[in-house]
């Protein structure tokens, strides 16, 4: 019930659209493995992935659930996932998917994906200082760019630039020597999904009392606009840019009522 209150109060109060898992109609059947952690959508349809690999596909538009199946390979904590705009091949329904492992080797794991599973292609590995503990891949599709995101908690985060390798090699091995840029961010205390489009940074911040999106300048790293979640009290998990929206998961204690948001981009 309190969900429900909650999300006619965002679209009473903001003009927010909001929903949870449970109005996508997911089967019992179901099983929801892990917490919610990386979102990315490509047309009107959302992939939510959870941690331990698992990925479910949602259409937006019918607001229905299509499909629940485990990575290919992958147990990671999934926690950010950007899509492409290549295309294994020309008859696939979904351009390449790539997820950000997090921790150990934190690889950027690429995925040829589909409603019926997701066969891994590449790994692509970044080894830096600058990431100590955690690491995420992001990508600019507009400009051929793949970004290595993370720092020190409640310290500098980097925002490192390099041109997104081709899909020939399954291992890459990116080295300092190929950074085109590197945007620090000092606003960002717990990092979590990302998304880059149009030179700025779309960066949830999950610090319990101070949950956030920073929008950020991608060239000088300037903060443009931040945008208060507290009135949620939840963390905030993936993030995916549909103009004229932002689209945001957060995870909660029942999985079902795992909540997504569609935030206008010109709320504050």
């Amino acid at each position: 019930m309190k969900h429900r209150i909650l999300i006619l109060y965002l679209i009473l109060s903001y003009g927010i659209s909001a929903q949870t898992l449970a109005d996508f109609n997911i089967l019992d059947t179901v099983a929801l493995h892990g917490s919610l952690q990386g979102m990315a959508t490509y047309g009107h349809h959302a992939f939510l992935l959870r941690d331990g690999g698992q990925c479910i596909i949602l259409d937006l538009n019918r607001r229905q659930f299509c499909a629940a199946f485990q990575l290919d390979s992958n147990n990671t904590h999934c926690n950010n996932a950007s899509f492409s705009n290549r295309f294994y091949h020309p008859a696939d329904p979904f351009p390449l998917l790539y997820v950000s492992s997090c921790y150990g080797d934190k690889a950027c794991l690429v995925y040829r994906i589909d409603t019926l599973g997701a066969t891994l292609l590449q790994r692509i590995i970044f080894d830096s200082p600058r990431f100590p503990i955690a690491q995420d891949w992001c990508l600019d599709t507009a400009q051929g760019h793949i970004y290595a995101y993370g720092g020190r908690r409640g310290g500098t985060m980097h925002l490192l630039r390099f041109q997104l390798p081709d899909i020939t090699s399954r291992l890459v091995l990116l080295t300092d020597s190929l950074v085109l840029h590197d945007t620090p961010i000092q606003c960002v205390n717990i990092a979590q999904g990302s998304c880059i489009s149009n030179g700025r940074a779309y960066l949830p911040d999950g610090i319990p009392g101070q949950a956030a999106i920073h929008i950020i300048d991608l060239e000088s790293g300037h903060e443009l606009q931040s945008i208060s979640l507290n009135h949620l009290n939840l963390e905030p998990e993936g993030i995916s840019l549909r103009p004229p929206y932002l689209q945001l998961s957060f995870h909660t204690p029942s999985p079902r009522n795992n909540l997504l948001l569609s935030i206008p981009l010109n709320h504050e």
